[in-house]
């Protein structure tokens, strides 16, 4: 019987976290994407986790100073890893590095919308940091 590896598709899509309150918001803009769709077979989370941080890297080097998060789809029909849900669900698939923090609605709708991180404030990179 032959072993059917699975396929993923990788999305990178503008977002920026915003702190308010003592919390942090995730917003993005699902309909818009940065580069094209990434495609990789991976059998375990440490081969996405490498493909994902691969493609972030080419899109972070296409559109430099953009904020986004990577979204992480398998191909219909095909079986995920054991522990992917919990993984992508909290983060451990890196899909969130490349998101900044910024501490305003209005920093944040200039990231989204294509102003470079350089040109914006009162920001910090957003990794590690724990929403």
């Amino acid at each position: 019987m032959e072993f059917i590896m699975p396929v993923f598709a990788l999305i990178a899509t503008p977002a920026v976290r915003i702190r308010s309150d003592g919390c942090t918001i995730l917003k993005a803009l699902p309909m818009e994407h940065l580069g094209a769709r990434g495609m990789t077979e991976a059998r375990t989370l440490a081969e996405i986790s490498t493909a994902v941080t691969l493609y972030g890297e080419r899109i972070a080097d296409a559109h430099p100073g953009r904020s986004f998060s990577i979204s992480v789809h398998i191909r219909r029909g095909d079986r995920k890893p054991r522990g992917f849900d919990a993984a992508y669900r909290t983060g451990a698939l890196g899909t969130d590095r490349w998101v900044l923090m910024v501490d305003n609605d209005a920093d944040g709708a200039r990231i989204l919308h294509g102003r470079s991180a350089a040109e914006t404030g009162n920001m910090a990179s957003c990794k590690g940091d724990v929403a």
